[in-house]
């Protein structure tokens, strides 16, 4: 009983900020899904980490050492193609075009931001510089 009564009590703690709304896209990181102009998908556990994080810090840079110490619990050696695999398999759950990003931006060099509005192709450069790297 007392083992059923923690995991309620977890669980609990955790549906208030299980949801997170960035623009038209809402990701649940309980239940591993986005839904993004009313269509959902499916994330993997690694997916709905990585959306998560970008969520929480939405409109802000995700750097790469901070994806890899969140997502998968160790430093970064500086090799981002994991991250870059991840990024892609979530840009096409949630880019209308994931050709063209317009929601989760690439900041060279540092890392990754998930924006509140889609931005227009051309404009991505002028947003980046906008952006501030998460602290931490």
């Amino acid at each position: 009983i007392r083992a059923l009564s923690r995991r309620g009590r977890s669980t609990l703690k955790q549906r208030p900020f299980s949801i997170i709304t960035v623009g038209p896209i809402c990701v649940d990181s309980l239940h591993n899904e986005v839904t993004v102009n009313g269509k959902s998908s499916r994330l993997t556990p690694t997916e709905g980490k990585l959306l998560h994080l970008l969520a929480i810090n939405a409109n802000n840079v995700c750097t790469a050492d901070q994806i890899v110490s969140y997502v998968w619990g160790f430093s970064n050696d500086g090799d981002t193609s994991l991250i870059k695999a991840h990024i892609r398999h979530v840009r096409q759950k949630v880019e209308p075009d994931p050709n063209k990003p317009c929601y989760i931006l690439t900041v060279p060099g540092v890392g990754y931001s998930l924006v509140h509005h889609p931005v227009e192709e051309g404009r991505t450069k002028e947003i980046i510089q906008t952006l501030r790297v998460v602290s931490g």
